[in-house]
């Protein structure tokens, strides 16, 4: 048998791609509850995956560690008594909100009206308000609720990093800023003038970084300021005249560009593996043993560093099957995107069997 391990990020009422409401979430574990499905940490996943049994297991498991993970999911999980695993990232998670953020749980006890709940952001605002500002965020649960939640017995906080940012890894120009990417500002050390190249990039943890050369962002932002800011992109060959200012400046030898060593890349991502390690354990006084890459990304020098710096696990966002012989550091999930009740039940088919969880992924190019 293999082990399904599920993978959210939002539960709430508003509509996109990493959301699923409140109604189709509690529809899904009054399923789990009435299938008699045991749910596990994943420290109990691992030492499941050792033993031979017929029993229906399952581990539910959020990335982020949003805001709605207190107000919806936390008590529909409750109610019926199911466990689940919040990867935090542990820089946008506050000590504490200026007063206390009631949840659904609330509303069923006729404690507050619905209406006075959380206002809850989409996921592209809440990103977008964290890369501005990496000291904690409104947009996701408090330590405060963390703690409570663990203490419940039904929560496990786990870490997704300490800052989830991302890097340049090498010297390709993918595109030009035109005020379009989100997370350009990550990137950029918070540099957003129009026309900067932007390179490819990956999760910094998952990156050797790739430090790009300022003249050149300089001359773009300045050619695209002269030419007009925002009208300049409306012209047939825009792109076409910033790569030409690119070659020439790459011809004339100019390029005042680097790359991060391998030695103070693992001294950049073992100190951040265990800075959040740390925090989540002083915090709440329980282990931090299992870690879900940012954006799924890793590499084997991640993997080995993470094992290093006393990590047990960690989650992927592949789909395939978690059986006897899985290495912990790679265990796979499947995301949970439809609230359909008939897709989840055949998803909970396929990762409960060895074969099918193998070959589905496969055939469905998932992977």
């Amino acid at each position: 048998m293999s082990i399904p391990v599920l993978m959210y990020h939002h539960v709430n009422e508003l509509k996109d791609k990493f959301t699923i409401s409140p109604d189709y979430f509690d529809h899904q574990m009054e399923y789990l509850a009435r299938k008699d499905c045991q749910t596990l940490f994943l420290d109990e996943l691992n030492d499941s995956l050792k033993e031979e049994k017929n029993t229906r297991r399952v581990a539910i498991t959020f990335d982020d560690g949003y805001l709605d993970n207190w107000v919806y999911a936390y008590s529909i999980l409750k109610k019926y008594n199911l466990k689940a695993t919040i990867f935090v990232i542990t820089s946008r998670i506050k000590k504490k909100s200026s007063s206390y953020r009631p949840n659904l749980e609330d509303v069923w006890n006729g404690k507050v009206d619905k209406e006075k709940l959380p206002r809850i952001s989409n996921h592209y605002q809440s990103n977008l308000r964290c890369v501005r500002n990496s000291e904690g965020s409104d947009d996701h649960i408090t330590w405060e609720e963390a703690k409570e939640m663990s203490q419940s017995g039904l929560i496990d906080i786990q870490s997704h990093s300490h800052l989830h940012s991302y890097c340049y890894v090498s010297d390709k120009i993918v595109d030009y800023y035109r005020g379009n990417k989100w997370r350009t500002g990550w990137l950029t050390g918070g540099d957003l003038k129009l026309g900067l190249p932007i390179y490819e990039d990956k999760p910094s943890l998952a990156g050797r970084r790739y430090f790009d050369d300022r003249d050149l962002r300089d001359k773009l932002a300045e050619y695209v300021s002269r030419k007009g800011r925002e009208r300049f992109f409306e012209k047939k060959d825009w792109k076409k005249e910033l790569d030409g200012i690119v070659d020439d400046h790459r011809a004339g030898n100019k390029l005042k560009d680097s790359y991060e060593t391998l030695e103070k890349r693992k001294e950049r991502v073992k100190k951040e593996l265990l800075l959040s390690k740390d925090i989540i354990e002083k915090r709440l006084n329980r282990k931090c043993r299992f870690i879900a890459w940012p954006g799924g990304a890793y590499d084997d020098e991640l993997v080995k560093w993470a094992r290093e710096c006393g990590y047990l696990g960690a989650v992927t966002t592949q789909p395939g099957a978690n059986i006897s012989n899985t290495d912990p550091m790679y265990l796979k999930r499947f995301e949970v995107k439809k609230g359909d009740l008939g897709w989840f039940k055949k998803r909970l088919f396929i990762y409960s069997h060895n074969l099918t969880a193998r070959f589905y992924p496969k055939i469905k190019g998932l992977f």
